[in-house]
């Protein structure tokens, strides 16, 4: 199963694209894909340990 790619705004997917191509034609290497990945893409939020119990408790 694939992850859909969520991107800061559509700038950042744009730009992030055009790194993409590149990187696929051996113009940009890993290093410069993953630098535009962290700046580009949405990270996934971390919930806190125990936090679903606190959920939970709350119903």
């Amino acid at each position: 199963m694939m992850k859909t790619k969520r991107f800061k705004s559509a700038v950042f997917e744009a730009i992030h694209s055009a790194v993409a191509a590149m990187h696929g034609a051996g113009t940009a290497d890993r290093e410069t894909m993953r630098s535009f990945d962290e700046t580009c893409l949405v990270s996934p939020q971390v919930k806190a340990r125990g936090a679903d119990l606190k959920d939970r408790d709350a119903l």
